[in-house]
């Protein structure tokens, strides 16, 4: 006889297991992010399309991920108690792969029109995307303890919450070396959709972490 508690409990780690696949996705599709930086920080010979393509295939997978949670959630909603805080995490890591997305839409754009990054402000980019990208590693790895260790999952969105605080500062000191840089318009306003869009994603996955505490409580 399968008790009630025990499918509850075989549910939500099959759930989980599905939520770590994505939060895998996350990471992976804002390296290349990192990869389209580098080559326009570098001012390197590089296939910026070939690597959009890539986080656009990526984009679509964590949409079929993300329907595949929708349904698992709905088929159980009887037995979850904590139905809408995993719908809200799946939610919230949409949003995170969407802003990625957007991320290096721009990229690409800077690097089509030949546009050059100001050495300072280039600087201060790669920062904060590094500080970014230890935010999302930072979430999957408290993503992954959920399941068997609530103690350190908790832990690690604590060192989320750390992570974002340094990035809102190097956003800060970014935003005024792109508007107060001697280039043209549009690159500052490109410059400017990029900083706010990493910091808008890392405010996300901050967002993400408060669910993942609560989960885990």
């Amino acid at each position: 006889m399968v008790f009630p508690v025990e499918s509850e409990d075989r549910t939500l780690r099959n759930l989980l297991m599905i939520y770590q696949d994505h939060a895998r996705l996350v990471v992976e599709i804002y390296r290349k992010v990192l990869v389209m930086i580098d080559i326009l920080v570098k001012d390197e010979a590089g296939d910026m399309h070939e690597v959009l393509n890539e986080i656009e295939r990526i984009q679509l997978e964590s949409i079929k991920i993300k329907r595949n949670i929708m349904k698992e959630l709905h088929e159980s909603a009887s037995m979850l108690f904590n139905r809408e805080d995993l719908y809200r995490l799946i939610s919230k890591a949409g949003e995170v792969i969407d802003l990625v997305e957007s991320i290096g839409v721009r990229l690409w754009a800077i690097k089509e029109r030949k546009w050059k990054i100001p050495e300072k402000v280039a600087e201060g980019l790669v920062e904060m995307a590094d500080a970014s990208f230890e935010t999302l590693t930072k979430l999957r790895e408290s993503l992954i303890s959920l399941g068997f260790n609530s103690e350190r999952s908790v832990r690690l969105t604590r060192e989320v919450d750390v992570c974002e605080r340094k990035v809102d500062k190097l956003h800060r000191k970014l935003d005024i070396d792109i508007v107060t840089s001697k280039v043209d318009l549009p690159l500052i306003l490109t410059l400017r959709d990029v900083s706010t869009k990493l910091e808008e994603m890392v405010d996300t996955a901050a967002e993400e972490a408060d669910l993942i505490r609560i989960l885990a409580l």
